[in-house]
Order: C-alpha cells, then sequence, then structure tokens
C-alpha cells in the first residue's frame, strides 16, 4: 500500500515536470517570428564602407544601419536576384527576415523576402543562390556585434 502511493506521488510528479518542459519548449524556445526592416541595394560589390568594388559581378549586398554606428549587410551571390534589382540600386528596399529565438534571445534568421522576391520560408532557404553571407561592419573605433542589428 505504502510503495503503491509513493509509486503514485513520483508518476505525478514526473508528469508535472514532463508537463512543464513541454509548455516551456512550446511558448520558449524556437519561437519564428517575421522582422520588416528598409535596406539599401548594393550590386557588384560596391557596398558603402568600400571605395572600390571588392565581389564579383552578380553580386547583390542589401544593407542598413544597426545600432552604434555598426552596419548590418548581407552579401548574395545570384545572378537572377541581381538582375531583378538591377533598377533599385543604391535604393531603400523592403527586407523581411524569419527569425528564431529561444527565451526571447535571437538565435538565427534567414531573409526571407527582399523587395517581394521571396528567397526563404522560415527555415528553408528556396534556392542554393539564395543562400546569404551576413555580417556586421563598423566604421572608426568601437565594438560591431550582430546583436545591433536586431
Amino acid at each position: 500500500m505504502v510503495s503503491f502511493r509513493l509509486r503514485s506521488k513520483s508518476l505525478i510528479l514526473v508528469g508535472l515536470v514532463v508537463a512543464c518542459v513541454l509548455i516551456l519548449n512550446h511558448y520558449f524556445v524556437d519561437r519564428a517570428g517575421r522582422r520588416t526592416f528598409q535596406d539599401y541595394v548594393a550590386l557588384d560589390g560596391r557596398e558603402p564602407w568600400e571605395p572600390e568594388p571588392s565581389a564579383p559581378p552578380g553580386t547583390v549586398t542589401i544593407y542598413r544601419t544597426g545600432r552604434g554606428g555598426t552596419i548590418c549587410y548581407e552579401v548574395f551571390h545570384s545572378h537572377e536576384l541581381h538582375d531583378d534589382l538591377l533598377s533599385k540600386n543604391g535604393q531603400l528596399v523592403t527586407v523581411e527576415y524569419d527569425t528564431f529565438s529561444d527565451f526571447g534571445r535571437l538565435r538565427a534568421y534567414n531573409v526571407h523576402s527582399i523587395d517581394g522576391i521571396v528567397m526563404a520560408n522560415g527555415y528553408y532557404v528556396l534556392r542554393s543562390d539564395f543562400e546569404g553571407i551576413s555580417g556586421v561592419f563598423r566604421v572608426g573605433t568601437g565594438i560591431a556585434s550582430e546583436d545591433y542589428c536586431w
């Protein structure tokens, strides 16, 4: 009789712990979101921080100013994206990012779309030439952190 009570209390405790873990996981881990920014377009390696082109033709760079004077950027090597954004060179375009966070802290992101051109859906990049390289650049002294971009 005593072992049955202890066993049932243990099962209830285990059940409560599992339920708490599942609730925490559902509401706080791997939370998907979407953020929208206005970014500039630079084609063929004409980034704002380089006096001369630094990338091969067909390169698309999108960038914006983050906190603390940082420049947040993504670089793509896609001729189709380059051709689609040719008329937007040097102009602002709408860029949507799929973001993924754990307990409110950004863990990962993808560029969902640039000027209406869908490139990724959540974790899944639609084509290999839509995989970008991200970075943060700072003019002058100080810290350049990716946290300053979000």
